[in-house]
Formats: C-alpha cells, structure tokens, sequence
C-alpha cells in the first residue's frame, strides 16, 4: 500500500498516442495540462492500467507497449503485447481488483457511473454501486450458516431432551439407593441366623461351597443373559437403523454424471464471462480512443482542414480525419456515429455479463446441490456398510454368548442335584439360608450396578445441560451472523445512496446550479420477492424550481450535460468512500469535464480532492487556471507523442 506521502514516478511506453513520457504525481491534486490531441486522457488511461483496471491502449504501430508506477522502492506494471489473437495483458499492476480501480478511480467520459447518469439508467446506475459487493457468496455464506444452525438446534433439542430427564434420574437413583440399605439389612439377617444355625462344621463348610458355587454360577448366568439381551437389543436398533439408512441411501440419488456435466458447464460460463470481460474492456479502450479523437479541434485532427475549410469551420461534423484503423479519410460525425454504436455495444454486452453473472450464480448453486447430494450417498453408502459390519459382529458375538449360558445352565443343574444327595444338606435348613444368602448379595451386586449406572447417567445428563447452555448462544450468534448476512447488500445500499444523496446536496451547493433544488436516489425494494438479499432498484429523482418559486419532479434527460456529468461523478466518488476504495487504490483519476464550466471544475476538483489522496484530472489550459496555483501541474504537449 501507498503511503501517502509518497511522490509517485509514472513512465510510459507505446501506449495510446504516447511514445515516451514521464511524470512524476506528487500527494494531493497534479493537473495535467494541454490543448486536445496532447495524450492528456492517454497518460490518465496509462495510470490506470497500471492500478489494475482495463484501460490503456497499445500503440496502433507500437507490437509492445508499457506503463511502470514507481512508489519508493516498490514497481508496479502492465504490459501490453499485441499476439495473432490481440493484444495479451501481463504484469503486476498496483491491485488485482481491476473493477474497483474501472469503477471508482478511472472517472473518465466511459465510466460506468458516468455513463448510466447519462442514460438515465436506474439498473446499470445500481451496478455501478454494488459492483464489489459478491451476492452469490453471500447467499451460499447464508445456506452454509442455515445449515449449521440447523445441525445445533438438532443437538440442542437433543441436549434438552438429556435434561429434561435429570429430575426422574435423581428420584431414580435415591429409591435404588433405598432398595439397597433394605437389601444390605436383609443380608445381616440371614447372616445372624447362619451363625445361630447348629450343624456340623464340616457340613457347614460343605453347605458354604454348594451355595458359593451356586451363587457364583448362577451371577455369571446372569451376567451373560443380560449381555445376550444388550446385544440382542443392539442388533435390533442396528437394523432398524439400517432399514433407516437404507430407506434414505434409496430415496438419494448419486447424480456424479450430473456433477461433471454441471461442473463443465461452470467452467464454460466462467470462461465466457471472462471472454465477455476483456471483450468489454478492449471496447471501452477503443469507445475512449475514438471519443477523444472526435472531441479534438479540426487543426488538431490528423487530416484536418485548417481554417481555409469553409464547410468544417460551418459545421464541425463535417471536418475530416483519418481513421487510425483502416487509414482512410472519414468525417468527424462518422466517427462520432461510430462511438455511439460502439456505446450502444458496450451497453449490451455489460447487460449479457450481468445476465451472465445471474447464471453464474444459479449454477453455482445447482453445482452445489448436486456435490450435496453425490456426498450424502456416498456418506449413506458408507454408514449402510458400518452397520452391516457391526450387525455380523454382534451376532458372532449373540452365538458365543448363547454356547456359554448353555454350559453355566448345565453346571447349574449339576450342582443343585449334588446339594440334594447331600442327607444333612437335605435335612437342614442351612443350604437354604446360604442360598437366601447368595441370592441377596447377588441383588445387591446388581443395585450397585444400577446406582453406578444413574450416576453416569446423571453426569451425562448434566453434561448436556450445560452444552445446551452453549449451543443456545451458538445459535444465537449464527443468527446474529444471518442477519448481517441478510442485511449486508441492503445496507451497502442504504450506505451508497445516503453517502450520494449527502454528497449530492453538498456539491449542488457549492457549485450553484441554478434551478435544480435537489438530486437524490431512492432506493425502492420488493422485500417478499427474496428473504436473502431483496431486488432493488435506484430512482434517480431531480427536484427543480421555478422563477415564482415553486418546485417540481423533473427528469435526467432535461438536465444540462454539465449537471450530468456532476451527478455522474458523485455517484463514482460515493461508490469510492462506500466501498473504502481509497484504502486499497488511493488514486482518482478525472477527465472529460469540458462540459463544465472552469470555476465549477475548479470547486468540484477542491472538494474530490479531500477524499483521494492522489487526484490526477486533465483539464484544457483554460479551464486548469481556474485552480488555486497550490496543486502541481504537469503540461501535456503533442511532443509527447
């Protein structure tokens, strides 16, 4: 970046009537100065190119030609170099946004802001404000941020769900807690009364054995018959998911040809409208060459008639020039005929790149979409094959676990048929107590169990409740970020059009037109038509007066071509402060402001010059002493050329 500072060194080489020149831009206002045919509007279109934007002309007898913007130690340039498919750009200009230095910092007679004031245009008057601005990323940022917003009020609900079962698992967990202090007091029981019980101590130590090997027999029967029941839960949920995912995989197409074929198309249009891109830009270097040659004087005009030429000195559109692309002698109207036609071109090819763009967009978006769904396919293809997976491997498992509960109910068998043949065993109560015994450690292994399990629960369930807590603000700041989204275009608007009609008010003032009391843009939406970025439009409204005083709606079209000419550059320098150009390209580079009159141009290049660090403006000698003697001025000659 520039600082501001900084005297800048611009040289150029073959480009539009220029041999060799070089000039040096100090901070502030440089005036270029000189009759017409002095290469004045070449050197501005020369800076230009340099910034990055589209003008600049190669030589009509020049193969290569140069532009170099010296800054300190830093170089910035553009080649030109005319190839058997026309002239190739290369370099490494100041920026590559070269429609932000076309839009707001070459101001010359083709500007687009220019231009569509001139025409009366409320739509190419709108794009030549919101150019910058990428709607068709903004509204994928949007379908992106919808999509997560989406994705946490799914774990959101799913989080309250969690805590909204907190209270049941408390009171869950405190009547477990309750079965086991009866369970452990029923255990002391049976415990006193093993110890009163009179038997035999090797009867006894047998009755233990019999009943500790029941009991442990019997737990890890139980142990595996709930492990068969998990997993025969599990495999259930596993295919009931699977019918799920297979119902999903089938309803979703995987369109890859689709993808390709619409990728292809991308590009082809992509490929197109940076076609169309250089084809407008080669059209308005040509529309800017040729506008400039009519505007010259007849003695200026190569082939002019001088002053002995009667009809020329009548009529100026009669004076003859020589084409500078056939050589051959042609009237000034014919020329000027031409540049309309050619106007009327670029009109209609910035209306087909607009069109364009829209179809850019869609297609984008149709890309999008097919890539979604080639994704979740795959994504459902994959899940499907997990699941399979996991279903054999939980059913190999079922099998084992099936063979092993077999064998535990045998051995069961086997030992209580040896606790019946035992005579004292059978006689005695005791083998039941132990068995009594058993049973109540068993229960209370298994609440043990339960209350380990609630409490898990319960700190998920907390866990939960706090994530709840964050995906709520989450949420709320992707809202926040929709709505910036949604309102981002409509406030650049708002922003542009207040920033103009501010501007408008103020250099109306100062410059003292009479009759026009005000010039404002209103901007008119159709909120229903698009949630996202709502259509609008640009009314350019013109409010005059008359002598007694009154006011009244007028037109663009009844303007001065000096009031247009001033509407069409505020608009440019409202798109300049709107857009921060100054921040990235600190330049402004004026011409073609013949129609207004020399104090006006001199107020009006006062007050651009608050706002653009380097203002460049090419003015005839007349119209340049006007202006304080403080701004540098540097005098264009025919020598130059």
């Amino acid at each position: 970046m520039t600082t501001l500072d900084e005297s800048v060194t611009v040289s150029v080489r073959n480009l539009g009537g220029i041999d060799d020149e070089e000039v040096t831009l100090d901070p502030g206002v440089t005036v270029l100065t000189g009759r017409n045919a002095t290469n004045r509007t070449s050197l501005l279109r020369s800076i230009a190119a340099a910034l990055g934007g589209s003008a600049g002309e190669l030589k009509a007898d020049a193969d290569d030609g140069s532009v170099e913007l010296t800054v300190g130690d830093e170089t910035y340039t553009r080649r030109l170099e005319r190839t058997s498919g026309g002239v190739r750009a290369s370099g490494d200009p100041y920026t590559d946004d070269g429609a932000v230095v076309d839009l707001y910092s070459c101001l010359l007679a083709t500007n687009p802001a220019r231009q569509a004031v001139e025409r009366g245009d409320g739509e190419a008057l709108r794009e030549a404000v919101m150019e910058p601005i990428d709607t068709a990323e903004i509204r994928a940022e949007i379908d992106r941020r919808q999509r997560e917003v989406r994705t946490l009020s799914e774990d959101l609900t799913e989080a309250d769900r969690e805590a909204e079962r907190l209270p049941g698992l408390r009171d869950r967990l405190e009547a477990r807690r309750e079965e086991r202090e009866a369970v452990v007091d029923s255990i002391e029981s049976v415990e006193e009364a093993v110890d009163a019980t009179e038997i035999d101590a090797t009867d006894a130590e047998d009755a233990e054995r019999v009943v500790e090997e029941l009991r442990e027999a019997r737990e890890e029967f139980e142990g595996v018959r709930d492990r068969l029941g998990t997993q025969r839960n599990s495999v259930e949920s596993l295919e009931d998911e699977r019918e799920t995912v297979a119902g999903n995989l089938e309803a979703v197409d995987a369109p890859r040809a689709e993808l390709e074929e619409a990728t292809d198309d991308l590009d082809r249009l992509q490929q197109r409208r940076r076609a169309l891109e250089n084809t407008i830009n080669n059209l308005v270097s040509i529309v800017e060459f040729n506008a400039e040659l009519a505007d010259e004087s007849a003695d200026a005009l190569p082939g002019g008639g001088g002053d002995d030429d009667v009809v020329a000195a009548l009529d100026p559109t009669a004076e003859t020039v020589d084409c500078w692309t056939c050589g051959t002698t042609v009237e000034r109207a014919a020329i000027e005929a031409r540049v309309d036609d050619l106007r009327a071109v670029v009109d209609e090819k910035r209306r087909e790149r607009n069109e364009l763009r829209t179809e850019i967009g869609d297609q984008r978006e149709y890309v999008a979409a097919l890539r979604g769904d080639v994704q979740e396919h795959e994504s459902l293809v994959a899940e499907l094959e997990d699941i399979d997976a996991e279903i054999e491997r939980r059913e190999s498992r079922i099998d084992d676990l099936e063979a092993r509960a077999e064998a535990l109910r045998e051995r069961i068998e086997e030992l209580e048929a040896a606790a019946a043949e035992s005579d004292d065993l059978r006689d005695s109560d005791l083998l039941d107590r132990y068995q009594r015994l058993s049973e109540l450690e068993y229960e209370r292994g298994q609440i043990d169990e339960a209350i380990d399990a609630l409490e898990s629960e319960i700190e998920a369930a907390e866990a939960e409740r706090d994530r709840r807590d964050r995906l709520e603000s989450e949420i709320e700041a992707h809202r926040d970020e929709l709505a910036a989204l949604r309102s981002r275009i409509a406030d650049v608007e708002r922003a542009a059009v207040e920033t103009f009609n501010d501007h408008m008010e103020t250099v109306l003032g100062l410059l003292g037109y009479e009759n026009v009391e005000r010039v404002w843009i209103e901007r008119k939406t159709d909120a229903a038509a698009d949630e996202v970025a709502p259509e609008s439009t640009f009314d350019l409204h013109v409010v005059r007066s008359t002598p007694a005083g009154s006011v009244y709606d007028d037109t663009v079209a009844h303007l001065s071509e000096s009031e247009r000419e001033v509407i069409g550059l505020v608009v440019a320098l409202s798109g300049y402060l709107v857009h921060d150009v100054h921040e990235e390209v600190p330049f402004v580079l004026l011409d073609s402001l013949e129609a207004i009159d020399a104090e006006r141009i001199a107020d009006l290049v006062e007050y651009f010059a608050d706002y653009a660090p380097y203002l460049v403006v090419a003015l005839l000698p007349e119209d340049a002493q006007a202006l304080p003697d403080r701004f540098a001025r540097v005098r264009t000659t025919e020598a130059v050329a």
